[in-house]
């Protein structure tokens, strides 16, 4: 499988992918059958466990879906473990500036860049059988994990310069949601528009790839036209949530329509 770096420097236009916070099997096979490129595993958002993340992670990359892991917080232990499981990348929430991107992403870099320790024998060496050995291991864990960081607060906007240049980062993603709440005003507010907009100009300048949720057809062509490396369409709740409420919407309506047309006869 193409590691998430790999698929965003190859590909002609945005990779999309989904948010994850059901820790289903099944739900895995169900998105991962749809096509999507990657997935977030969000731990969040969503009360999963280490080992509900380990299960998702093994089966979205067999399915050839890249798996990303948000992590709850700027901490290293669990975010050691889903790189050593075998997770494409992780997304650090609520990066505020560049001095704590670069002390956060040191965390996630082997020495002498960073303190990422050594884990050979776990699955991302394959037990310790892979090809090329503990070299390799460090080598992937440097050139094909992706650490992004989290551009949603005000603060980050501001300082978004030295985020994109801090050591490690090897793209952002901007979170309008958290972003409109430490702005103060809601997410459809032009400001917010105009803070995310501003936030992808910065990171195709810079050269660093850059990511955002979006809704509906129009936004997608906006920022893929804006240069977005990648793309986020909603989660698996929402899906479902949708998909169930349109199958009752049209089953109720059918019976509707059914018990109107017996009482004119």
């Amino acid at each position: 499988m193409a590691s998430f770096r790999e698929l965003f420097r190859s590909s002609d236009g945005p990779v999309l992918g989904t948010f994850v916070k059901i820790p289903a099997l099944e739900m895995a096979e169900i998105l991962g059958e749809a096509g999507f490129d990657f997935v977030v595993i969000d731990t969040e958002h969503a009360l999963l466990s280490v080992r509900d993340v380990y299960s998702l992670v093994v089966v979205y990359s067999r399915m050839g879906v890249a798996p990303l892991v948000r992590i709850t917080d700027h901490g290293y232990g669990d975010a050691q473990r889903y790189l050593d499981a075998g997770a494409a990348g992780v997304l650090v929430p609520h990066v505020s500036n560049g001095r704590q991107a670069e002390a956060t992403m040191r965390q996630l870099l082997f020495p002498p860049e960073g303190t990422r320790g050594m884990g050979y024998a776990s699955r991302a060496g394959l037990w310790g059988a892979l090809p090329g050995g503990p070299a390799e291991y460090v080598r992937a864990g440097r050139d094909e994990v992706a650490r992004i960081a989290m551009v949603e607060e005000a603060e980050s906007v501001e300082d978004l310069p030295a985020i994109l240049a801090a050591a490690g980062v090897d793209a952002i993603f901007v979170g309008p949601g958290d972003l409109s709440l430490s702005l103060g005003v809601p997410a459809t507010s032009p400001v917010v528009h105009e803070a995310v907009t501003r936030s992808i100009g910065a990171a195709v300048e810079a050269g660093v790839p850059v990511g955002t949720v979006v809704q509906g057809a129009d936004q997608i062509r906006l920022r893929a036209e804006q240069g977005c490396s990648f793309l986020l369409v909603g989660n698996d709740t929402g899906l479902f949530g949708s998909a169930a409420r349109t199958a009752t919407a049209t089953a109720r309506t059918a019976l509707a329509e059914l018990t109107a047309a017996a009482t004119t006869r």
